[in-house]
């Protein structure tokens, strides 16, 4: 026995290894017992990941869904205002030009212009 206490100490300085009676490998139970661990913190921390991707995707399809409704909206407003558009084309080509008016017809033509502009004013609302 060593000076230290140690049965195989070896001696101190003398550049040898101790052996520790307790260094020894961990008892298979104990093993299994540390593996068993590591793997319910792993799966505790894989579970959490999952939560969090699914939360994640669900606001993102959210997101996604809102997009496709502002879209819906804009599609459906520009065809209406295609429509409100070919009706003013045709409009403005059925009209004389001011130039070809004759006196007479000028009050019918302003009354016709008044009414033309208050549809225009309604479709724009």
């Amino acid at each position: 026995m060593c000076s230290c206490g140690l049965r195989s100490c070896g001696g101190h300085g003398s550049g040898t290894a101790v052996s520790w009676p307790y260094a020894a490998e961990p008892a298979p139970e104990e093993r299994a017992q540390r593996i068993a661990k590591a793997v319910r913190k792993q799966s505790r921390e894989v579970k959490e990941n999952w939560e969090q991707l699914k939360i994640r995707a669900s606001n993102w399809q959210k997101q996604v869904e809102k997009a496709l409704e502002k879209l819906q909206e804009l599609e459906k407003a520009l065809d209406d205002l295609e429509a409100h558009v070919i009706t003013a084309e045709g409009v403005r080509t059925d009209r004389q030009p001011v130039s070809d008016l004759l006196i007479d017809s000028l009050q019918d033509h302003f009354d016709k212009t008044t009414q033309m502009q208050v549809e225009v004013l309604e479709l724009a609302s």
